[in-house]
């Protein structure tokens, strides 16, 4: 069972978002939203000032999240908040868009190596899937 650091969990889970926000909207749209996203939780987790979202449309062979090193040191719960945090939000700002199972697609598209450090961060896809499930059905009651 191989351990990561903490920039290369959370390097993988945006990437991931990108990918497949990108499949759903445009490359820019899903960049910005992930910019600014970013930009706006940085109030409450200071450490995501690490993340850098670059646009790369143009650049052939750069990848659009860059995570320093800074934010190894970041308790994995702390790490495990900021995600959730960004995936709601994701979820929420992308709208129908983002389409009924985006966290489920999320959770397809997570390579099976970092399952064990994610639930040490506290985050349980199918949780958040089923939380999301739940609210769509309120609104319609």
């Amino acid at each position: 069972m191989p351990d990561f650091d903490n920039s290369e969990v959370v390097r993988h889970i945006l990437q991931t978002l990108i990918n497949i926000t990108s499949r759903k909207t445009t490359k820019d749209q899903a960049l910005s939203t992930m910019y600014d996203l970013i930009k706006k939780l940085q109030g409450k987790y200071k450490f995501l000032r690490h993340i850098e979202i670059k646009d790369t449309r143009f650049m052939e062979f750069e990848e659009p999240v860059t995570v320093m090193s800074d934010i190894d040191g970041v308790k994995l719960n702390e790490i495990g908040k900021a995600l959730s945090d960004i995936i709601k939000t994701m979820k929420i700002d992308l709208g129908r868009n983002a389409g009924y199972f985006f966290i489920k697609e999320l959770k397809n598209n997570i390579r099976d190596e970092y399952y064990s450090t994610l639930e040490e961060m506290g985050l349980d896809f199918g949780v958040m899937q089923l939380e999301f499930e739940i609210n769509e059905m309120s609104k319609k009651l």
